[in-house]
């Protein structure tokens, strides 16, 4: 569809449904909701970017320590990729 959103485009393509929660709801979405506050206090509270790119390079570096060797709660203390990691390899052998 042209004036579908990329983000939409990109679902559709992996073969990913879209859900929504329901509006003015934020527990319903709570681990999005403790990672924009996570990333508030760890990033953005406190600091000055001089321009977008900045902003961009400090939030990319901090994904990259955040999904690699940050330790969650949620997950037992691993990353989440190390989590992930588990799970992908239980689904490749429930998949043989």
């Amino acid at each position: 569809k042209p004036d579908e959103h990329p983000f939409e485009a990109m679902l559709l393509e992996l073969g990913i449904k879209h859900r929504y929660t329901r509006p003015y709801r934020p527990q319903t979405n709570g681990k999005v909701e403790r990672f924009w506050r996570t990333l508030d206090e760890d990033v953005i509270e406190g600091a000055t970017f001089d321009h977008l790119d900045h902003f961009a390079k400090e939030l990319f570096e901090y994904l990259l320590y955040y999904n690699n060797h940050r330790p969650h709660q949620a997950l037992a203390g691993q990353t989440p990729k190390a989590f992930a990691a588990t799970k992908t390899t239980a689904i490749q052998s429930a998949n043989y």
